[in-house]
């Protein structure tokens, strides 16, 4: 690039502005960092594609402050997710189950919520308008990518043609499995897009979002179920119901289900494209529909009508998209070079069975944007072991994801083998028994909360509980009437906006009685850890719902740990989505092994907890030196 050009300047350059650049540019802003992002549509896609969203991802979007939206807009919960066999009856009793619908993972959340991901993208980059220094520029494409020791430098075209250079201390990709930043800048200097040897499936599938309109009496009068007394919602429920579904058949495996907000009336179908048949001609609307109608027809003597078969109008059906695409799991054998970083698809690759897409990106964005905010604000020459440590994180979290989406892969394409009838078997046999039945639908959560490993390099204390995702639980404030509680999330007054400090400090207690030592106890914090954590930033959560407020020290940085039920009558937290079940609100207790201070990192997982104010001393003291700053 020519040295007299005009160019701009900003602290970090996004390429790429779908679910994970989204998140990325407004983490960053919530830091001050400033950021630019560069995306090449001029709006978001209409195409629905990523369709589940997990509770960690739940968790995010409530961090930027749109979890308003999840049950109202975006989408609702997913609620029972079936495993079966049969290609023709939807209605068939599964031989396992996961309940999503339950509470009981760690986050507060639900397990997973489907969603319609034009709708979380939208509101998403709506969150992102908030910080002035978060700018998303449509329409651009990106031409060129250098850098030397001290900057990145890119060149793009704006919406207008006009081409326009910007400098920043660091590019991430965020432009997918086909992007500029990996396919042409990073590949050409030996970064790999790399199978991943623990996923040996590989075979095509179709993908098809339907919008679907129940018929009426009006619309459809010959219709053969209004004579039993049939509304357009029963019917509708009959052939689409509730529930995700996992076809476990040997000849033509598929999963299923709705998703969206449920006035929407969205339906995902995916099948598998056999040997012998050509994915463009299955994705065809006369193929998807040769695929979909024995599931959508149901014999007469089923409804004691006539012999003939009922079928759900076609004409009630339309098809948004139909597509083939590859199941892969692929993984980059490192996310940086120099100053350049990649996350999201462009990063990695997973099959749709584990519905971890759109999470793993935001993961992505979550463990990056406070490093990035870090060696902006210290100046570090010493990025590169920030770096190192989020893609050694990464990957270990990556690999407990993929491990969940072989298990359900491997239930639904295994056909028919001895292995796969004793496992239904053994699983049949286990639903009769309530406590066995109760850990099967728990399902993957049933794991608890994530810990990393520790290993050299990583920004955490392994021998003082640090790596572990801090469990959240409801709270309200000790201060509050106990007749018509304020119940809150954790993590919203743990990381309250105005808070300053990169880490939180949470002290948990068991009572008010020692408020006030505790509290002088915490002094000179700020200085041992260079300010990294802030004593007056502190959260303390007393861990009884029933709290005898009477201490003078008790002021708005002082709460209570909040029942399910009290969650359940807060209209704003609870509406829309189910309410708690097997919510417990000790999680955190338990989790800390009863230590009584905890430091977190902004992305929720633990840099250490201890159970005296003297190893806490010790511990800031470290900071600096664990965080790899000095």
């Amino acid at each position: 690039m020519a040295a007299n050009d005009t160019i701009e300047t900003t602290d970090v350059l996004i390429v790429g502005c779908g679910p994970t650049g989204a998140l990325l540019t407004v983490l960053l802003g919530q830091f001050g960092v400033q950021n630019i992002v560069l995306e090449k549509e001029a709006r978001v896609t209409d195409d629905p594609r990523g369709i589940t969203l997990d509770e960690d991802g739940i968790r995010l979007l409530q961090e930027i402050g749109i979890y308003d939206k999840v049950y109202t807009e975006m989408g609702s919960s997913l609620g029972m997710v079936h495993f079966m066999t049969s290609k023709t009856d939807l209605h068939e009793k599964p031989f396992l189950k996961f309940n999503m619908h339950t509470t009981e993972g760690g986050t507060g959340h639900v397990g997973i919520i489907s969603v319609r991901q034009p709708i979380l993208e939208k509101y998403v980059r709506l969150a992102a308008t908030r910080h002035s220094s978060s700018q998303l520029r449509s329409s651009c494409t990106v031409k060129q990518i250098e850098e030397d020791k001290d900057w990145v430098y890119c060149q793009y075209s704006d919406a207008a043609g006009a081409q326009k250079r910007v400098r920043s201390k660091f590019l991430v990709g965020c432009d997918g499995k086909t992007g500029f930043t990996r396919k042409s800048y990073l590949e050409p200097k030996g970064l790999l897009m790399e199978k991943i040897s623990s996923f040996g499936y590989n075979e095509t599938w179709v993908a098809m979002n339907l919008k679907l309109t129940p018929p009426t009496s009006e619309s459809h009068p010959s219709f053969p179920l209004w004579k039993l007394g049939y509304t357009p919602e029963q019917v509708y429920d009959l052939f689409f119901p509730p529930s995700f579904r996992f076809i476990c058949n040997a000849e033509r495996p598929a999963v299923c289900g709705r998703f969206g907000p449920a006035a929407d009336r969205l339906w995902r179908l995916e099948f598998v494209v056999q040997k012998d048949e050509d994915p463009m001609l299955m994705s065809s609307d006369a193929k998807t529909m040769e695929i979909l109608m024995p599931y959508i027809t149901h014999p007469g003597s089923k409804h004691r009508i006539s012999d003939s078969s009922i079928q759900f109008p076609v004409d009630c059906i339309s098809v948004l998209r139909s597509r083939p695409f590859a199941f892969s799991a692929r993984r980059c054998n490192k996310f940086s070079v120099d100053r350049v970083l990649l996350a999201g698809d462009a990063a990695h690759v997973f099959p749709p069975f584990g519905g971890q897409g759109i999470a793993s990106g935001f993961r992505d964005a979550s463990g990056l944007a406070w490093r990035l905010a870090l060696a902006i604000r210290e100046n570090t020459k010493n990025y590169d072991r920030l770096f190192s440590g989020w893609f050694e994180e990464r990957k270990q979290q990556l690999q407990l994801s993929l491990a969940k989406t072989i298990k359900n892969g491997k239930l639904c394409t295994q056909g028919h083998t001895w292995r796969f009838t004793i496992i239904k078997l053994v699983f049949r046999l286990f639903q009769l028994i309530p406590v066995l039945n109760r850990k099967l639908e728990r399902g993957p959560r049933g794991d608890g909360m994530i810990r990393y490993n520790w290993q050299d390099g990583l920004p955490f204390l392994g021998d003082s509980y640090g790596g572990l995702s801090l469990p959240q639980v409801y709270c309200s404030p000790v201060s509050s009437s106990p007749k018509a509680p304020e119940v809150i999330f954790t993590d919203d007054v743990i990381f309250q906006k105005g808070k300053n400090g990169m880490f939180q400090l949470v002290v948990l207690l068991e009572s008010l009685t020692d408020l006030g030592t505790t509290r002088k106890s915490l002094l000179g914090i700020n200085d041992l850890s260079n300010h990294y954590l802030l004593a007056e930033e502190a959260t303390f959560i007393v861990q009884t719902p029933a709290v005898n407020c009477n201490a003078v020290d008790v002021v708005n940085d002082v709460f209570r740990i909040a029942t399910a039920e009290e969650f359940a009558a807060t209209e704003s937290l609870c509406g829309n989505r189910p309410a708690p079940q097997y919510y417990d609100m000790y999680r955190m207790k338990k989790d800390l092994h009863g230590k009584n201070f905890a430091i977190v990192r902004p992305d929720r997982f633990l840099y250490a907890a201890c159970d005296t104010t003297d190893q806490l001393h010790r511990i800031c003291k470290g900071m600096r030196r664990t965080l790899g700053l000095e």
